[in-house]
């Protein structure tokens, strides 16, 4: 930031960094859309029959693009009523969207827009379906000829077909702008920034005026226009009630759009005296496999993530091909380019490439004798791909370990933990009882171990878990805002990336784990404002991510962690100690308070102004604020919900005694237990001969009810129950499936408990011997942070997810290959197995 520059060469690399961007954003990014409607135009002045309460039309077309925006309906003379009902029908018989249409007389004869904002299936068959909210209305429609509009489907006037009629419409969709306008537009702005920097280097030639400025000196004249007019953009549609009708809300997001002004004008203008740059050049040179490394890890934990995600089995084959392809690059990282490059590895490329084309060749064929479903073979076909290739890096990776075992390259190993780690490793294979992860988890860790301890960097290797824990976060967190959306009731306890949120609260603990781990030692050197702002954003951001679960077991399992972790690494002995302890904590709770609001607001509203939202198969339901940017929608998540739900969900207060303005009243009286959507909803029989078979258009969401059942009223939602059918279950030698026989005779899914679960899995002596390696661990773990703290940055890592693993696992089962928990354990405890460390460089 204090390099120092021409204020024209500045001002010319503005001007390059905008075009870049435009042009980034035309290909192939592609923002930028237009409009491209397929008509069938009203001309005759024909119109149907009476479309009512009991009477519909319904309107199949061909999707001619991916995502339609609008239809726009011509109403004739003769309708009356306020409004009624447009409902679109997948392929499937699917609704996909449903909107009630206001009936303006004043514009009668004409058309009437219908807002539809939903992705579609090129060549795929929909159906339209026009239906009266007490209304009488008349469609206008044309005589056509399907050899003249390929997209024209069937007419349905109730259960009867129309002939050679199609209702008069415009169908609206959006699409990137085509090839000729992004050329034309690319060039424009190519033209237009050749221009302007031609132009800055004639004035300030003629002029003499070209004066030396810093790099920071730019950022502050270019940052703090662009904060000061987003945060009066912002603060004006707060005040216009873009956002919400009500007060606490637009109370809560003018003070949001407030603090994060001030987060964005500090980030800009805040005092960098002292401060290095973050990357040079000469960095990146001598740290490119850490970051290399980092970016594994962070792929190895997203496929832990689409894992737990998962909702079939072929996505979590998937997942765990895509998770080992990131770990087996992981380790290779770690060789040196003569170890990659070299004549013998090329010999043994050239033999498993011929090996891995036969394998792939076979499986297909294989495949192809199977009966599987036409939606499973591209998985199928990217599963046997990356075994493939997750089998040729294995031979690279053996390669490299056996020539580094042979030439006595291993550090020196701490016998008596790497013993109890391969003891535990080989009962887990023994007693496996049909299950492979565990010897996958074996045989990857141990090379991993083998390779770590060969590499001459490992004083590095916490730093780069950190960043990889972080960086999967930060891409994570990108996804949910552009395409996760924070609603009232559906999402309320927001799931993030996954479908649960104990799932989503157990994936944050361990972020928790480097969050507290880079925010503490970052304290350890300094507690200046200038110097952590960055570790304060990083730590409120996912505290904030955390209270949006409402998880109690994730709490629980955070609140043990972070004591540990502040009393651990708080500097200073006795009275000076309590005292950082007490500084500590309060600057803690500060950073959750300021980042809190801010994270509400930007994740209810962004994912609202994308409206491309990802939902999951099981969490199909269609609330406002999916389609059409309808940010002040009662389903785009509240300030009076959250308190509510949050004070029902953590203090065991009854729902309902914060709901400030009636809204889930509301709610539950316009929703059935189920959470169908009751006004408005009109049970309609069509019988459309192989289309529909008796369709009745109700909003069909699997909403549960917030409040817990009677079997949840304790404080362990039920967990005790399940303990003690697993307890009662327990044998010496383990059991085939997962699941443990439960008092109501059905089938648990797992413990939630990984102690439990590994002695119902293994048996009781593995489960014994788990629950020791647990113990020697953290001990093992604690003294290498006493020994290291100041050699080893992030020292305290292995020590901080041990005791969260240890905390969390007591309510949840997290202890698994493909779970980001397991896999994060098993690679912190890595400097363990060994007897030395090395200070980072």
């Amino acid at each position: 930031m204090k390099k120092i520059l021409y204020k024209s060469k500045a001002i010319e690399r503005i001007i390059l960094i905008l075009a870049a961007v435009i042009l980034v954003s035309l290909w192939p990014i592609r923002i930028f859309h237009e409009t491209v409607t397929a008509s069938v135009e009203s001309t005759s002045g024909m119109m149907t029959e009476k479309v009512d309460n009991d009477h519909t039309i319904l309107q199949s077309f061909v999707a001619q693009y991916d995502h339609m925006s609008t239809i726009d309906l011509y109403l004739e003379q003769g309708t009356v009523g306020e409004s009624f009902y447009v409902r679109l029908l997948n392929e499937a018989q699917v609704m996909i969207a449903e909107e009630e249409v206001k009936i303006d007389q004043d514009k009668l004869p004409g058309y009437v827009r219908v807002l539809i904002d939903v992705d579609m299936e090129v060549g795929q068959l929909y159906h339209l379906i026009v239906q009266g909210n007490d209304s009488e209305v008349f469609l206008g429609c044309e005589m056509i000829y399907m050899t003249d509009l390929p997209y024209a489907g069937e007419m349905y006037y109730d259960s009867s077909t129309v002939e050679g009629v199609n209702l008069a419409a415009d169908y609206n969709y959006s699409v990137p702008l085509r090839k000729g306008k992004v050329v034309l537009f690319g060039g424009l702005t190519v033209l237009l920034a050749a221009l302007l920097i031609a132009g800055c280097r004639v004035y300030y030639r003629k002029t003499g005026r070209d004066k030396l400025i810093t790099v920071e000196r730019v950022v502050k004249c270019v940052g703090n226009p662009i904060v000061a007019v987003f945060t009066v953009v912002c603060l004006a549609a707060v005040l216009m009630g873009a956002c919400s009708k009500y007060m606490l809300d637009n109370t809560f997001f003018f003070i949001s759009v407030l603090l994060l002004a001030m987060i964005l004008f500090y980030a800009i203008n805040h005092n960098r005296n002292g401060q290095p740059p973050v990357f040079t050049m000469e960095y990146l040179k001598s740290h490119f496999q850490d970051l290399l490394q980092s970016v594994c890890i962070a792929g190895a934990i997203g496929g832990c993530c689409e894992y737990m995600a998962g909702l079939y089995d072929i996505h979590h084959a998937m997942a765990e091909r895509k998770e080992m392809l990131w770990f087996a690059l992981a380790i290779i990282v770690m060789f040196k380019w003569k170890e990659i490059f070299n004549l013998y590895n090329l010999v043994y490329v050239i033999g498993a490439g011929i090996a891995g084309c036969f394998y792939y060749q076979n499986q297909v064929a294989l495949l192809a004798e199977k009966t599987i479903k036409e939606a499973e073979i591209p998985w199928k076909l990217q599963v046997i791909r990356h075994t493939t290739l997750i089998g040729i890096l294995l031979g690279l990776i053996l390669i490299r370990t056996v020539i580094g075992l042979v030439k006595k390259k291993l550090s020196r190993l701490d016998f008596v933990y790497a013993g109890l780690m391969l003891v535990f490793f080989a009962a887990i294979i023994i007693f496996r009882n049909g299950r492979w992860w565990t010897v996958v988890m074996a045989v990857s860790f141990t090379l991993f171990y083998l390779n770590y301890g060969m590499w001459e960097h490992r004083g590095r290797f916490l730093v780069n878990v950190c960043r990889g824990i972080i960086l999967q976060f930060m891409l994570a967190t990108g996804y949910a805002l552009l395409h996760r959306p924070y609603t009232t009731y559906r999402t309320a306890r927001y799931p993030h990336i996954f479908h649960t949120v104990t799932t989503t609260a157990a994936y944050l603990t361990i972020v928790e784990c480097a969050a507290f781990v880079i925010l503490l030692a970052k304290f350890r050197k300094s507690r200046k404002l200038k110097d952590t702002w960055k570790e304060l954003l990083l730590f409120g951001v996912v505290n904030a991510y955390m209270l949006f679960t409402m998880a109690r077991t994730g709490f629980l399992a955070v609140g043990v962690t972070g004591i540990f972790a502040i009393i651990v690494m708080s500097g200073g002995k006795g009275r000076e100690k309590l005292a950082n302890i007490g500084k500590t904590v309060g600057i803690m709770a500060l950073a959750v308070i300021v980042c809190f609001p801010v994270t509400f607001t930007v994740q209810r509203t962004v994912p609202t102004l994308v409206s491309d939202p990802y939902m999951y198969e099981i969490e199909d339901f269609r609330d406002d604020t999916l389609r059409g940017r309808k940010l002040n929608s009662v389903d785009c998540m509240r300030v009076g919900r959250f308190i509510d739900l949050f004070a029902d969900k953590i203090f065991d207060i009854p729902a309902g005694t914060f709901d400030l303005y009636g809204e889930i009243a509301e709610y539950e009286r316009t929703h059935s237990d189920s959470g169908e959507e009751e006004s408005g909803a009109i049970d309609t029989a069509i019988d459309i001969p192989g289309v529909l078979e008796t369709q009745e258009f109700v909003a069909s969401a699997d909403y549960v009810p917030e409040e817990p059942s009677e079997e949840e009223s304790d404080y362990t939602n039920g967990r005790l129950d399940i303990f003690r059918s697993y307890i009662e279950q327990l044998n010496m030698t383990g059991h085939e499936g997962m699941g443990a026989l439960l008092k109501d005779g059905s089938i648990a899914t797992h413990a939630h408990n990984i102690y439990l679960q590994a002695a119902y899995d293994h048996g009781i002596p593995v489960g014994i011997l788990f629950v020791l390696v647990g113990l020697v661990t953290f001990i093992k773990a604690c003294i290498y942070y006493n020994r290291k703290k100041d050699k080893i940055t992030y020292a305290a890592m292995p020590a901080v997810v041990t005791i969260s693993v240890a905390a969390a696992g007591m309510v949840e089962w997290i202890f698994h290959l493909s779970h980001p928990c397991g896999l994060i354990l098993m690679l912190v405890i890595s400097p363990l197995v060994f007897c030395e460390g090395q200070s980072y460089e």
